[in-house]
């Protein structure tokens, strides 16, 4: 009888911190700075369940990104945990970007003289959430937007031990993070695009006209991870254009049976802009595709393919 009020007791315990921890931004202590993120821990998460980042653009909050993906709700669909960290603000003011604005250090021109290692803090803080939560290791994923994405880049290249598929929504790869994307195993990668992206080019800027630092254009990276993973099976379709008035459709491809049974899916957005299709609100972009679930459909698909 005793064992079983204790039980009760720490479930309820259990329960009720993570109903705080949801509402809180929280802190993490790493390289002498107090980092900032936010934690969603679904009731009815299990042990070993998964852990997805989601990371935020350029001048963005984590707090707004959350409202932006929703991610929370497909997380209480599906049962796992999601990650929203916070960026550090820019230490001086540039002809692009105000003082204090966020970033992740994906090695922008404007940010060559920024220190700040978010490679390493976001390695960190995820094995500190698999331990202090149980959670999988290897179901450890990160999604963004714009730089958001890049960061999601830098990760599944020089941090593939710890997160084992990435999703960059409307987020390129830096060509130094390119040419050197070569020594470490390939993970799955899901990209979503738009062909009229006037934030992140769709055909990319290897020149760096822009003064942003030169990065790779969307069919190069696409093509660079199926060659990466190897994969021999490409299928491409239509997605239903379920919303006609948005003047955009969605072309996905899907490159299959690579190493590990990876897969590459790039859903390419016709005539789409800088935009998470689907965001929070619905007032603008393209309306085809719930891009949050279908986030967690490819880490899913990773997940099982994989332990074939």
């Amino acid at each position: 009888m005793t064992k079983i009020l204790l039980t009760f007791f720490i479930v309820i315990s259990f329960t009720s911190c993570n109903k705080k921890q949801n509402d809180e931004i929280l802190l993490f202590d790493f390289d002498g700075r107090a980092r900032e993120y936010i934690i969603h821990i679904p009731e009815n998460v299990k042990h070993n369940a998964a852990l997805v980042f989601v990371l935020h653009g350029l001048g963005g909050t984590n707090k707004n990104m959350r409202e932006y993906t929703r991610m929370d709700m497909v997380a209480n669909k599906y049962g796992f945990v999601v990650c929203y960290p916070q960026g550090i603000g820019s230490s001086k003011n540039t002809i692009y970007t105000e003082k204090g604005s966020s970033f992740w250090n994906v090695g922008y021109e404007v940010h060559k003289n920024e220190t700040v290692d978010d490679l390493s803090f976001l390695k960190y803080l995820a094995i500190h959430l698999q331990k202090k939560y149980n959670l999988d290791p290897n179901k450890t994923f990160c999604t963004g937007m714009s730089n958001g994405g890049d960061m999601s880049y830098l990760l599944a290249c020089n941090a593939p031990e710890i997160f084992k598929a990435i999703a960059p929504i409307t987020g390129c790869m830096m060509s130094w993070i390119y040419e050197s994307c070569s020594k470490n195993d390939p993970v799955p990668v899901f990209q979503v695009h738009g062909t009229k992206d006037n934030i992140t080019y769709y055909e990319g800027d290897e020149e760096n006209r822009d003064k942003w630092g030169a990065y790779m254009g969307v069919e190069s990276t696409i093509q660079f991870w199926v060659d990466r993973n190897q994969c021999t099976i490409s299928i491409i379709d239509t997605l239903l254009d379920v919303d006609k008035s948005d003047g955009s459709y969605i072309i996905r491809q899907k490159h299959a049976n690579g190493i590990n049974n990876n897969e590459v899916w790039f859903y390419k957005v016709i005539n789409g802009g800088h935009d998470w299709p689907q965001s929070w609100p619905q007032d603008s972009g393209n309306q085809d595709l719930n891009t949050s679930e279908e986030i967690w459909r490819f880490f899913q698909h990773s997940m099982n393919v994989q332990n074939i």
